[in-house]
């Protein structure tokens, strides 16, 4: 029965997040519905693993059907460009790691925290291994927003014709 009172949270609270155009206002809003049931009732909710399961096969599905033919056509040009930009966004992301272990701050998943990749799907792969997925969602979150607030501000500063 709780289980059914945690999904119902999770939902409302999604929802209302996608309503008013959080970025990632789905997980999030679901992961702050979720924790408020655990929170108020103080017990552990177990998801059930087939559950688990047809989530995680729905967000690959989801993926998977945007990759068409055309798209793949195009993407021709951009392939060199994209995977030097992602192996460097990889090596960012685990010197970054690397940086917060030394320095004693690592959250737990601390790579995925730091990867590149969609806040949905990092976080999906964090709950799946059980490697902190609310410390993976809320790095992700946080990047979301400040490039969604500064790349505006970044992008008009350099469109700025010089005077």
């Amino acid at each position: 029965m709780l289980l059914l009172y945690v999904l119902a949270a999770a939902t409302a609270c999604g929802l209302a997040l996608q309503a008013l155009h959080i970025p990632g206002g789905l997980i999030f809003g679901a992961l702050i519905g979720a924790a408020a049931v655990s929170l108020v009732t103080g017990e552990s909710v177990a998801v059930p693993s087939a559950v688990r399961s047809a989530a995680f096969i729905v967000i690959g599905a989801t993926i998977g059907v945007t990759v068409t033919r055309s798209a793949l056509t195009t993407l021709r040009p951009v392939l060199l460009p994209a995977l030097l930009a992602a192996v460097l966004l990889i090596l960012a992301g685990l010197g970054i790691a690397y940086l917060l272990r030394v320095l004693g701050l690592a959250p737990p998943g601390d790579v995925l925290a730091t990867s590149p990749g969609a806040l949905s799907v990092i976080t999906a792969i964090a709950a799946e291994q059980g490697v902190g997925a609310v410390q993976v969602a809320t790095f992700h979150l946080v990047r979301v927003i400040l490039v969604l607030v500064s790349l505006p501000v970044v992008i008009s500063l350099l469109l700025k014709p010089n005077s």
